[in-house]
């Protein structure tokens, strides 16, 4: 007699083979939880690999520099994208955080990163819409979806430092600028230059072209953005800010249920600030002490102690303060405002510095750094071999000029540090050096070029300028010997 299918020992054994594969993927999927993104929801890591990433580069350990790249965040967003291999910027700075990013999904506002957390900018200039300024919506490069105006390029890039420019116009979400000057025709631009050091420290120098400067001018916002799938709660503690002068007075805020808690009654003198990421490094701001005045965000978003919204990054249809209701995509937090005296000015444009960073260390470790900025060790020569002009603190930087190019110069002098002045890191820039190759003595002791001691070159009309920088912290008086080998 003919055995029926499935009473035929082959048959069986495959069909329990197949149950058995069924059961298995349904106890899998009944264990991965469903993809709810609502805020306020923690994600579990099997939801966050649905999502993508704003781009930083690669992991891993990568020497200190600019790398000029083509940033990838997902495939259709991609494709939207007329763009060379090397439309975007990433500075490292060896390991695999800190990271500073010049993104083109960020307008190519520059933004501090960590590998796989939040990001953070110190925002740009903004302007009011309206009638006023002739334009219809937020007046500011986040408005600026396809960088029409916003660019960037790399002008110095040497083991010593980065020097980025970024150049961009205001503009409403049509694309309009803004205060278009009658006899001109000019609206507004600005000028950005970001000096990188190796230490994660940076200086920002921002000018605004206008023909409108004595309307409203927004220069810093702290902001903070937010991966997909997170939500600001899962990257900031509720202690979010800590504010501190150059005595090491410090006093950190709580955001409630309630939003923002209005930064009163800072330390006297109050210019620094870091912002408490829950991962290892954090943004810091330092600028000058004089008139600075702290405010912060009122209200919160739904489900959150903060606001956080989703017209920007990423986001390419025309929207602004669009509150988000999910954590499904990027989104930004705002936290504070800091205003300062602008370092420069006159009747068409107005320029303010601050410095800026990540850091891994407590707030105290700022102090110095912020002083050795704003009150900086004198140098006093102990040669005549170079002319002194004083210290640039919109480069972080020492100048000097050699006094004859054919000559091979030893330059001497002395950094006369103190507690109030004291040296971290400095950076001398020794113009007319030409191309020959830095010897260093500290204290009568030779030190091998190497990661405490970088230099590289700077290439202008006349010939090359020597960028030199230490990593090297004191509060007493440090005798400098520089001389140039053939």
């Amino acid at each position: 007699m003919i055995k029926k299918e499935k009473d035929n020992p082959v048959y069986m054994k495959t069909e329990r083979a197949i149950w058995r594969l069924f059961l298995a993927f349904s106890i899998v999927v009944a264990t991965i939880p469903v993809l709810n993104l609502e805020a306020g929801n923690n994600l579990e890591q099997t939801q966050k690999y649905i999502l993508p990433k704003l781009p930083s580069g690669p992991d891993g350990p990568v020497p200190f520099g600019a790398y000029s790249t083509n940033l990838k965040y997902e495939a259709e967003w991609d494709k939207l994208w007329p763009v060379s291999k090397i439309a975007d910027v990433v500075v490292r700075f060896g390991g695999a955080e800190p990271r500073f990013v010049f993104w083109r999904g960020t307008s190519y506002i520059p933004c501090w990163a960590t590998y796989k957390g939040a990001w953070f900018t110190n925002e740009f200039f903004e302007r009011r819409g309206g009638p006023g300024s002739g334009t219809t919506s937020m007046v500011e490069p986040m408005s600026d979806k396809q960088c029409r105006y916003s660019n960037i390029r790399v002008l110095e890039n040497s083991e010593a430092r980065v020097v980025i420019h970024w150049r961009y116009a205001p503009v409403d979400l049509e694309y309009t600028n803004a205060y278009i000057d009658d006899k001109t025709k000019w609206g507004d631009w600005a000028d950005e230059y970001y000096i990188i050091y190796p230490d994660a420290v940076g200086i920002r120098q921002a000018t605004l072209y206008s023909s409108a400067l004595n309307d409203w001018i927004e220069y810093q916002e702290s902001i903070v953005i937010n991966q997909p799938g997170t939500i600001p709660d899962e990257n900031l503690n509720y202690d979010a800010i800590t504010l501190s002068n150059l005595k090491g007075e410090t006093k950190t805020y709580s955001w409630t249920k309630d939003g923002g808690p209005g930064l009163d009654n800072p330390p006297q003198g109050v210019c620094i600030q870091k912002v408490n990421f829950k991962s290892e490094y954090k943004p810091f701001t330092v600028v000058n002490p004089e008139n600075v005045t702290v405010s912060s965000y009122s209200g919160h978003a739904p489900n959150s102690h903060f606001n956080f919204w989703n017209h920007w990054p990423v986001a390419q249809i025309k929207s602004d303060t669009r509150v988000a209701t999910s954590a499904e995509k990027p989104s930004h937090s705002s936290l504070s405002h800091i205003k300062w005296n602008p370092y420069s000015e006159n009747e068409n444009s107005r320029t303010w510095i601050m410095m800026h960073g990540m850091t891994n260390e407590e707030t105290d470790k700022l102090v110095p750094l912020a002083k050795s900025w704003l009150h900086p060790a004198v140098l006093k020569p102990e040669s005549e071999t170079f002319i002194y002009n004083g210290y640039d603190p919109a480069q972080r930087a020492y100048l000097l000029s050699t006094k004859e190019l054919s000559s091979v110069p030893i330059i001497k002098f002395i950094l006369d540090a103190n507690d109030n002045s004291p040296v971290v890191n400095p950076c001398f820039i020794i113009q007319n050096w030409g191309d020959r190759r830095a010897k260093l003595k500290i204290d009568d002791i030779s030190i091998n070029k190497g990661k405490n001691f970088r230099y590289g070159y700077r290439d202008t009309l006349e010939g090359y300028d020597l960028i030199l920088w230490l990593r090297l912290e004191s509060t007493k008086a440090i005798k400098i010997s520089l001389s140039a080998i053939d």
